[in-house]
């Protein structure tokens, strides 16, 4: 699983994070977790990969644990009043590139942070990128700060 991040909110609201840092919050959250673990990726959309053991988690369940360690991240530093969303998609057709790229069969996720969640998804269109793909093909997850 591979995770990009999304910061929609204002600079003055909270930090936002810078690509290592991003990776970071997942790295050292998942260290004492048994099956899941989080390393950055040199990529240009692509920040994190997650690797879980596929016995212990779903994809679904672990884009939800991926939400919640930045939901939490974000209200230990005291942030508040907005949304992060993990919404997640299988990849069902042929790489653009060689690893680290989302390769076909892996799962991608937008780490999303934002005010105005419904908005986000009306400018990406993800009713509509979604309504053709079978529901256990994607998902979305969102945690309220």
């Amino acid at each position: 699983m591979l995770l990009s991040h999304n910061f929609a909110l204002l600079e003055g609201e909270i930090h936002p994070l810078n690509r290592a840092e991003f990776a970071e919050v997942f790295s050292q959250a998942f260290a004492d977790k048994a099956g899941i673990g989080a390393t950055y990726i040199e990529n240009p959309h692509w920040v994190v990969e997650v690797r879980y053991a596929k016995v212990r988690y779903t994809a679904k369940s672990a884009g939800e644990l991926c939400a919640e360690t930045l939901a939490n991240y974000r209200k230990d530093s005291k942030a508040a009043g907005f949304t992060v969303m993990a919404l997640g998609g299988l990849k069902t057709t042929p790489p653009t590139g060689g690893p680290p790229s989302l390769q076909q069969g892996e799962w991608g996720v937008d780490v999303v942070e934002t005010k105005q969640p419904d908005e986000f998804l009306d400018e990406i269109n993800w009713d509509k990128l979604t309504a053709a793909k079978p529901a256990d093909s994607v998902f979305r997850i969102d945690q309220s700060i």
